[in-house]
């Protein structure tokens, strides 16, 4: 890590690797960090995470880490990098479906949860559409499962 970096990187490539070596450390399956792959356009691409099942082989978790702090983006930005988001796991899913045959579970964790509610819910109503669970690290279970009560 370089000491130019500025801080705000430097605070999102922590919060990477705590997520990393938390699902490293606790998740069931082949915990593949920073795993690359051949998208479908024959690009590279490199998951954040990926789980492979190893029940029975055909299903993977696409995990993305993104240190976003959405309380400081403007209303536009905050869609323009959702739908940018989205792109970059879809492209993950997608090569995972097309050039794998395997299933796919796909979500992105962020470190915080935006303050404004609507915001919040705006956030997760772009990433649901696309099948794409959120998680906010910052977000207790009975948190979330209070806030959900009414879906």
């Amino acid at each position: 890590m370089s000491k130019n970096e500025p801080e705000r990187l430097r605070r999102g490539k922590a919060f990477h690797r705590k997520i990393q070596e938390e699902w490293i450390e606790s998740a069931e399956g082949i915990i593949l960090p920073e795993k690359t792959i051949r998208r479908l356009k024959g690009r590279r691409g490199r998951v954040d995470i990926l789980v492979d099942d190893d029940s029975d082989g055909n299903h993977v978790a696409v995990v993305e880490i993104k240190a976003s702090d959405w309380n400081r983006m403007k209303p536009k930005a905050v869609r323009r990098n959702t739908l940018r988001q989205v792109r970059q796991i879809w492209s993950y899913i997608d090569a995972q479906l097309e050039l794998e045959g395997k299933e796919v579970s796909p979500g992105i964790i962020f470190p915080t949860k935006p303050s404004d509610p609507e915001r919040l819910e705006a956030i997760e109503q772009i990433f649901h559409a696309w099948g794409i669970q959120v998680v906010w690290h910052d977000e207790p279970i009975h948190e979330l499962k209070a806030r959900n009560q009414g879906i």
